[in-house]
């Protein structure tokens, strides 16, 4: 009985954890539809009828979202592409070569994963400003290209792989870079994958690099535009805000949903692997 009771304290304080993650994204998506005059009628129910989309149409109408939509896009997916292109080439490396100090450098590597993007913002702004890359999108991506989370983690896929599979395509004349490629990438493809999603979601939700390196309105990405809109036309109007982080929150929303099987079994993996 005491068991059976353990268990379901255990799923209410789950249901409970979930309703408190769920509650503000359902009252962000409830605010959204409300008409302008029934945002602060209702307080405690976050939908109320009927729905409207007005607020949504405002947005789209005053701000240019497609275009910060598309700067979203280049920033995400470059940073994304970056990371895992550079991770999967280190991680090759750290699993598979034996050369002097490969183990201090993955330790460094290990190190970096202390030390908080933020540290490094005063530095990285003041080398791009020496390039002239400020208010750029190439001056967004290349600091966050430096990530050693996923070196680390296709470390430990790679090292799980059977070796003598590696060794049978060697003898079948395959070169390193064949190796990697054609053998070890396709057979760790669901750890790359959920790893590109991690870093895609990431990049996407960065706000304070954007604002500082970005602060023109031509290379704004969503997150810094939906706070300058909150800030400008949007003032007081909670239903057009809401509509607008609602917009710019939406796309890696569906990305997760669609992935979160094979980002979790990932991640779970790659933890209880050596």
């Amino acid at each position: 009985m005491s068991a059976r009771r353990g268990v379901w304290l255990a799923r209410g304080l789950l249901l409970l954890a979930v309703a408190l993650v769920l509650a503000p994204l359902l009252y962000q998506v409830g605010l959204s539809l409300k008409p302008a005059n029934g945002v602060l009628a209702s307080v405690l129910s976050p939908f109320s009828w009927p729905l409207t989309l007005d607020n949504y149409r405002m947005v789209l109408e005053r701000l240019p979202f497609f275009r910060y939509l598309f700067n979203t896009l280049v920033f995400a997916l470059g940073v994304t592409l970056g990371q895992i292109g550079l991770a999967v080439l280190a991680a090759y490396a750290f699993s598979f070569y034996r050369f002097w100090g490969r183990e201090i450098l993955f330790g460094l590597v290990l190190v970096s994963l202390m030390v908080p993007f933020v540290v490094t913002y005063l530095p990285n702004y003041l080398l791009l400003a020496r390039w002239n890359l400020l208010n750029t999108l190439p001056g967004l991506i290349l600091p966050m290209l430096a990530g050693g989370y996923g070196i680390f983690l296709l470390r430990q896929h790679f090292r799980s792989f059977p070796q003598s599979i590696l060794e049978a395509a060697q003898v079948d004349g395959a070169g390193s870079w064949q190796t990697l490629w054609w053998v070890l990438v396709p057979a760790n493809r669901p750890a790359i994958l959920a790893l590109a999603v991690y870093l895609f979601i990431n990049a996407w939700n960065q706000f304070v690099w954007p604002l500082l390196v970005a602060n023109k309105p031509e290379v704004y990405v969503l997150t810094v535009a939906v706070q300058r809109f909150a800030g400008g036309e949007g003032v007081n109007n909670w239903g057009a805000m809401m509509a607008a982080a609602t917009l710019s929150t939406l796309p890696t929303l569906l990305l997760y949903l669609g992935m979160r099987r094979s980002i979790l079994e990932t991640f779970t993996e790659g933890a209880v692997k050596g």
